[in-house]
């Protein structure tokens, strides 16, 4: 999360047009607050509902109430997130911890692919089961949490309307079966935008003191921190734990912060390696000082089924790669924190080993207090040998772009 804001640019594919997408048969879930009106057996059922009435088509098809809106060249294709920020030509030399911020179309905001579905069921059972520690909010973060909704709400339709649809107060996602009243007082804004999206969302307004405040977040697929830990802190305490982070960048951050303007995002993307296939990964701050102090924590945390190896390493070990977003909101001038977070196994380079060989250079110029904090010192080796083993006459480096 925050705590991840060190370091490196993203690269990425190059724009591809939308690809036609089919609809798979889901159950509506309704959560209007209010039941229909209509009686069972009534030929006209729920054709007063705005609900049912996309629902079930009798005004046309269920895309039909989706405003029309030019779709702008982006830097990413529609479902395919190439994320290889190990790729920055700063990692060519001696490591250097930097923001890596740069500046995005503002219809790139939100990220929907291939994995929506099964990423979407796997979020709906960690509110269900698990909601006291992936979602917090705090006082006074009602008006942020509310605009945050309001804004997804109004930018979904419009930048995936084969998914979502808006008619009024209702907002349908066709993916899931979802049926959002946004007019119901009951419903918990933070928890419906937690939702609706992959990313997780973290949210920062400024205090009577003017220090900028972690106040509120939807946190489902944490890498290795806890929510409940940071909720409350400022810039300098959430990254305690980060090295180099507050002795030569909380400055710039800071001032960077303080800059940001309405509708001017900015994106970056960090990365590492994991020995967790999970996205649903907490932890608490113990274990990452215990990390940082040398402590090898993985297999106490854990456990393994076998030892890594450099002959398992490629199906065992994968990247996860985190594409953050900062933007600030028009209303409340509160900042959301956007993570969506990319994992592969290794392996997956194997077909690539230009990237292989980029990923171990980056791998190698990590300095030994990243390797602990970012607990790869369990396997780094091992690492290392099975990517120098598939960069082997790696082809030349391609002609990526390094973006915006």
């Amino acid at each position: 999360m925050l705590s991840k804001m060190h370091s490196v640019l993203a690269t990425g594919s190059q724009a591809t047009p939308p690809r036609p997408r089919t609809h798979c048969a889901v159950a509506v879930r309704c959560h209007l607050g209010a039941a229909s009106t209509s009686q069972p057996g009534d030929s006209n059922a729920n054709s007063k509902c705005p609900v049912m009435r996309l629902v079930n088509g009798t005004k046309g098809l269920l895309r039909s109430a989706a405003p029309a809106m030019e779709v702008p060249t982006r830097h990413f294709s529609y479902d395919l997130f190439d994320y290889t920020p190990f790729s920055a030509t700063n990692y060519q030399g001696r490591y250097k911890m930097t923001m890596g911020l740069e500046p995005m179309h503002p219809m790139d905001w939100i990220e929907i692919d291939e994995h929506y579905e099964e990423e979407m069921a796997l979020r709906r059972k960690l509110v269900k089961e698990k909601r006291d520690i992936v979602i917090h909010s705090l006082p006074g973060a009602e008006a942020a949490n509310a605009e945050m909704l309001e804004l997804l709400a109004d930018f979904l339709p419009k930048r995936f309307p084969d998914r979502f649809t808006k008619d009024g107060n209702v907002l349908i996602n066709h993916s899931t079966g979802d049926v959002w009243n946004l007019s119901d007082p009951s419903q918990d804004p933070l928890e419906v935008s937690a939702l609706l999206v992959q990313e997780d969302l973290c949210i920062m307004t400024t205090d009577e003191t003017g220090t900028l405040r972690f106040v509120s977040g939807a946190v489902l697929f944490p890498q290795r921190w806890s929510l409940l830990e940071k909720i409350g802190s400022d810039m300098r305490r959430i990254h305690e734990p980060v090295p180099l982070f507050n002795g030569e960048i909380l400055k710039p951050v800071n001032a960077f912060m303080s800059r940001i303007a309405p509708n001017k995002p900015f994106y970056r993307a960090n990365w590492t390696i994991s020995d967790n296939p999970e996205l649903f990964q907490p932890l608490v701050e113990d274990d990452i000082m215990a990390a940082n102090a040398g402590e090898i924590i993985n297999s106490k945390v854990w456990g393994e089924q076998e030892p890594i190896t450099p002959q398992n390493a490629g199906e065992r070990l994968q990247t996860r790669c985190e594409r953050e977003t900062l933007s600030r909101f028009p209303k409340t001038g509160a900042i959301l924190f956007t993570i969506r977070t990319h994992m592969r196994k290794l392996n997956t380079f194997e077909s690539r080993p230009d990237k292989a060989w980029e990923l171990a250079r980056a791998l190698r110029n990590l300095p030994h207090d990243l390797v602990k904090y970012k607990t790869i010192a369990a396997f780094k080796d091992q690492a290392l040998t099975y990517l120098d083993k598939i960069s082997m006459g790696k082809r030349e480096p391609s002609a990526e772009p390094y973006l915006p």
